[in-house]
């Protein structure tokens, strides 16, 4: 997936979560599954769109192994 990225063009992987846990949370990824620790706000807002879309994709960069919730489509 292609994203703009606080300003920046960014390929980006994107991931099902499988499971919140207490400081980080497991995405299921194209390769199988990855854990990625995040920031109380960011696991918030992780719940949040999961309640509203338990399928929902959320956009990963696993060479850093963080969460971007802040981009924008390139499409």
């Amino acid at each position: 997936m292609d994203l703009y990225v606080n300003g920046a063009y960014q390929s980006v992987d994107i991931g099902y979560v499988k499971e919140i846990k207490e400081s980080s949370v497991v995405f299921i990824v194209k390769d199988g599954e990855v854990e990625i620790e995040v920031d109380p706000v960011t696991q918030d807002a992780i719940q949040t769109i999961i309640q509203v879309d338990e399928d929902a994709l959320i956009p990963l960069d696993l060479e850093t192994k963080t969460v971007i919730l802040d981009g924008e489509s390139t499409k």
